[in-house]
């Protein structure tokens, strides 16, 4: 387990959140909750292989090769405070720490997922998402190599959400695509303990299109995962 080739930026000093950027987006997009949240907590940021400043993966970036290089920035994080991580998560992100909770729960004390699904079990549904993948790979100039990393295989997630029982807060734009929406809506229903958060006037990315809506969110779980 490497950090070698990402990107990663830490700041502050407290409980560790590490936000995991969407498919196409760079750890820039964070900016203004890393900000507020860096005033007292330890907040880490990084970029996908292929992605904004980390390197290329130079081979297909598997969703367990992903996995991999979150397992390295949580532990990073960890190192500094000793303490498990809440994961914020942002569509692709957030369906990443979905899939590390089940992996590695003990270091996940909550879940913050942003325009976030669970995958699907319906092989046409898979199939449908993972050509739009294809079109938003090629229109950001993304290789095959990179995209492979968003594309859905199996069922994995969406199977064991019942295995999720950390404090999750879910959130969606409502202005966002209906695959998205309805996503997160599921979580809401499924996850054990979780909480749905609807932002009017954002899309897909809320916490660029309503950044202190997003920010006042995750504030509201910390207090709740620190008991205040």
């Amino acid at each position: 387990m490497s950090t070698a080739g990402l990107h990663i930026e830490a700041r502050g000093s407290g409980p560790a959140v590490v936000f995991t950027t969407g498919f196409g987006r760079t750890s820039g997009t964070w900016a203004p909750q890393a900000a507020a949240l860096a005033d007292d907590h330890h907040v880490v940021t990084w970029d996908f292989r292929g992605h904004g400043r980390s390197a290329p993966p130079g081979t297909k970036y598997t969703r367990d090769m992903a996995l991999d290089d979150l397992d390295a920035v949580v532990d990073s994080a960890l190192a500094v405070t000793g303490g498990p991580a809440l994961l914020v998560g942002h569509s692709l992100g957030g369906y990443l720490s979905l899939a590390y909770t089940l992996g590695h729960g003990e270091n996940v004390r909550g879940l913050a997922l942003l325009s976030t699904g669970p995958g699907f079990r319906n092989p046409d549904s898979m199939a449908k998402y993972n050509a739009g993948i294809t079109k938003v790979a090629d229109a950001a100039g993304l290789g095959e190599d990179t995209a492979h990393v968003a594309y859905h295989f199996d069922s994995m997630v969406i199977d064991r959400l019942a295995e999720i029982t950390v404090p999750a807060v879910v959130m969606c734009g409502l202005d966002d695509r209906p695959v998205y929406v309805n996503g997160v809506r599921y979580l809401a229903d499924r996850l054990p303990q979780a909480t749905l958060v609807e932002i009017p006037g954002a899309a897909h990315e809320p916490h660029v299109d309503r950044p202190d809506d997003v920010t006042a969110a995750l504030r509201a779980h910390e207090a709740l995962l620190a008991g205040r």
